[in-house]
């Protein structure tokens, strides 16, 4: 930006290049002390000027001293030395710079490149009094922020000052943003208001396994055919255009099982104004804690020794199972089963080898069993079995008959070879109850009566 008003024309028409337009034309004096400054404001804007002509001085800490107008400090040196050591000391750093090109230890576009070395990033704007084109140009491809001529009015140069601090400002966030974008594990995909991708940063592409090459200018559809969100593109952009917001998550599935999980969140892009111009997307690697979630689902609802349900996934299954019975008429039967003589074993050969002995009681018994049946661990060395569509007594007693025959095969161990048996009952619904209660109970019953009868049989219930 380049600030030339009418007012500084005029005034450098007046005065000659040797002076300064300024009450009472003040002349060039080489009696500038080396450091000057008024008071600092408890708020407001630091301005660091490079000046040695002292009318210039005076004017501009005219201008900056007006009432009702925004706060700025003055700090003043006199050379190009002076303001390199000022800036090197590091204390009170100036929130923007007014340079003089021609000083005494300086001169030209030099000043304004040996002092954007030291400057630190602080936005310079260029005071002179020349409105050579060729010099303006010159010195904003060098790094000024703006360029002013000596002369300007208060409000102009105030204006000037504002605007090089805001936009060195902006300009500061942007480069923070951009680092953040790019440095980031969080994926971010922008859109524009036609839900095109334009832009992307590089975590999105790790996270996807996309390639840097993708296109812009495409719609979220074309994520590779392996990342599937829970709801459609349709619905979820849908939702963001009149929500402003959505969320979900996205699994990607490779050779049949599902190798990321990834939790998308968008909201859309306001104005001041409140008009939409974009949106934005933001994709997190949830992978470790689903698992996390999943293994400590697990651990609450299986048996940490067989791995089968544990009594509170057995009960959840059971009330699935008397819904299904009572709505679409489908019969089933409930077998409890407690082993034989099995306290025995622990005593004789030790809880390390009754513990194989479980594990091998449950894998028998689910072989023995459909793969659509639940086996379940209830307590120590007592299962259960929830098996489905038995429709009548006989199949029922077949299946029971069937873990009968599994367990009674012998059981190799380091220890030695256990021979086991069990006790079964069986209960049926609707026949025997319509409560999960009641039902466990029946079975519960008709195992007992087994073991009366002289253990390793099946029993029906009987009330």
């Amino acid at each position: 930006m380049v600030v030339k008003y009418m007012r500084a024309r005029k005034v450098l028409e007046k005065v000659p290049v040797s002076g300064l337009a300024c009450p009472g034309h003040l002349q060039r004096s080489h009696t500038l002390r080396k450091t000057e400054s008024i008071p600092r404001p408890s708020s407001g804007h630091n301005v660091l000027m490079v000046e040695d002509e002292p009318g210039d001085v005076a004017l501009i800490r005219l201008y900056l001293q007006e009432k009702n107008v925004d706060a700025f400090s003055l700090d003043v040196v006199g050379s190009l030395s002076e303001a390199i050591v000022s800036l090197e000391q590091g204390q009170n750093l100036p929130d923007v710079i007014l340079l003089d090109l021609n000083l005494p230890d300086s001169e030209g576009l030099v000043t304004l490149m040996r002092l954007r070395e030291k400057s630190m990033d602080i936005p310079i704007v260029v005071l002179t009094g020349t409105d050579d084109t060729r010099w303006i140009q010159a010195a904003l491809r060098s790094g000024a922020q703006d360029y002013l001529i000596k002369g300007t009015d208060g409000q102009a140069l105030r204006k000037a000052l504002r605007y090089a601090i805001v936009r060195h400002e902006r300009d500061q966030t942007a480069r923070l943003s951009e680092a953040v974008f790019n440095i980031t594990d969080t994926g971010i995909m922008m859109l524009d208001r036609q839900f095109l991708i334009r832009q992307y940063n590089p975590a999105f592409l790790r996270l996807t396994g996309m390639q840097a090459s993708m296109p812009v200018g495409q719609t979220p559809h074309s994520l590779p055919c392996e990342f599937q969100a829970v709801r459609s593109w349709d619905v979820l952009l849908q939702e963001l255009q009149d929500e402003g917001a959505c969320a979900d998550e996205l699994c990607c599935r490779m050779s049949g099982y599902i190798d990321r999980i990834l939790a998308m969140r968008a909201h859309a892009v306001y104005t001041s104004d409140g008009y939409t111009t974009g949106y934005v997307m933001v994709f997190e690697d949830i992978t470790a804690r689903k698992k996390a979630q999943e293994a400590l689902a697990y651990q609450a609802t299986h048996d940490g020794l067989t791995g089968l349900p544990n009594r509170t996934l057995f009960y959840d299954r059971l009330n699935q199972a008397l819904t299904a019975a009572e709505r679409y008429k489908t019969p089933f039967a409930l077998m409890y089963i407690d082993l034989d003589a099995f306290k025995p074993v622990n005593d004789t050969l030790g809880h390390a080898a009754g513990d194989q002995v479980l594990v091998e009681v449950a894998k028998r018994i689910q072989t023995a069993v459909r793969q659509s049946d639940t086996v379940a661990r209830l307590s120590g060395d007592e299962f259960a079995v929830i098996a489905g569509y038995c429709d009548d007594e006989a199949k029922a007693v077949g299946i029971a008959e069937k873990i009968q025959q599994a367990l009674q095969l012998p059981i190799s161990l380091p220890q030695g070879t256990v021979h086991i048996s069990a006790s079964i009952g069986i209960s049926r619904c609707p026949e025997d109850a319509h409560e999960a209660h009641y039902l466990v109970k029946a079975a519960d019953e008709a195992m007992y009566q087994a073991k009366q009868l002289g253990k390793q049989g099946v029993c029906l219930y009987s009330p």
